[in-house]
């Protein structure tokens, strides 16, 4: 791996985690040689991440803006190549791949596949940021520099709503083009957008999609979500199912904005209870689109409730298909655990 492909590999399961960041995607075809997809897969399973690095070596590197614009659009059209090749491999092989974690997994073939092309050139300020297509079959790709990347990562953190931006910013420049300057009309004023400056894009993303109090939100509740889905495996002591901690990390994965930010207040809720040594409920999250229940619990000793009575007490009139509870107990004066425990409809 390149430098540059180890930091973002590396950056990648800090935004992703480790569970679902699949970097050593070499394999080979039954009846072939040995060839390699994406330099970098993020896999929700549901949902795949297919990013494609193009790296300029630095001693090649020149002042002269237009070497630079030919450099990125020959790395571009390969990347895209590369893309398409990816996009066919997982649709039409079993492949399997180790993550991070060193999980041995297939990528679900009837996944829906999310393109992007990522470039390291510190002399490139100003790009196309969508790689379109010059036929009807062709795909139309976005492209941003790593440093973008970084930013818009840092600026959502949730990992599938760092996704679903990346689907919605395609489908922006397929709207409205090269915009260098977009004015919104708020109650409080206008807010301005300049889209092709360091991914300020994702600020008009929160306001369409959480209006005013999207855009200067305070990011403590998502940088706490992260803090605990990143340290989930290595306080794992046992597990009471297969790949258990593995099923608990895609439910948080699939978790947006809005639902981190209730999670984690409930949480601090249950933690702070928990701290008098007494059981009580602290809260619940249900979403009944999405079938799913979370039930916040405050213990002494990390007192598990058995599924079917939740289910029952809380939630007898709703169909819940997913209930996770998140169980919450102090060690001593100065540290507490949280503890997952998941259950599934379909048994798993």
């Amino acid at each position: 791996m390149t430098k540059s492909e180890k930091l973002l590999s590396s950056f990648a399961e800090n935004f992703f985690y480790k569970e679902f960041v699949y970097a050593d995607l070499k394999f080979t075809p039954k009846g072939g040689t040995e060839i390699e997809l994406a330099d970098l897969i993020i896999n929700f399973e549901d949902i795949v991440l297919a990013i494609q690095l193009k790296e300029r070596n630095e001693k090649d590197r020149t002042q002269d803006k237009n070497i630079e614009e030919k450099w990125l659009k020959k790395k571009c059209k390969k990347a895209k190549e590369q893309i398409k090749d990816t996009l066919v491999y997982i649709q039409n092989s079993e492949a399997e791949f180790y993550n991070a974690r060193g999980r041995k997994a297939k990528i679900n073939p009837n996944a829906e596949i999310v393109p992007l092309v990522i470039f390291e050139n510190k002399n490139i300020s100003e790009y196309e940021h969508l790689l379109r297509s010059h036929t009807s079959e062709g795909l139309n790709v976005n492209c941003m520099s790593i440093d973008d990347f970084q930013c818009m990562c840092k600026e959502l953190i949730a990992p599938i709503e760092i996704i679903e931006y990346i689907k919605w910013r395609k489908d922006f420049y397929e709207r409205n083009g090269s915009i260098d300057f977009l004015l919104t009309e708020m109650t409080t004023g206008f807010f301005v957008s300049k889209p092709q400056r360091h991914e300020t894009l994702v600020h008009q993303y929160l306001y369409e999609r959480y209006g005013e109090n999207g855009i200067s939100e305070n990011k403590k509740y998502y940088d706490l979500f992260r803090r605990y889905a990143l340290v989930l495996q290595e306080h794992t002591e046992f597990l009471s199912e297969t790949d258990g901690c593995y099923e608990v990390m895609i439910f948080l994965a699939h978790l947006f904005r809005d639902e981190v930010k209730c999670f984690v207040e409930r949480v601090e809720k249950a933690v702070t209870i928990a701290k008098q040594k007494s059981f009580e409920l602290a809260g619940t999250l249900r979403n009944t689109q999405r079938e799913y229940a979370i039930v916040f619990e405050a213990t002494e000793n990390g007192e598990h409730i058995e599924p079917d009575k939740l289910l029952k007490i809380l939630f007898e009139k709703q169909n819940i298909q997913i209930l996770l509870q998140v169980i919450t107990y102090w060690i001593n004066e100065e540290e507490y655990h949280i503890d997952f425990s998941l259950w599934k409809g379909n048994g798993i």
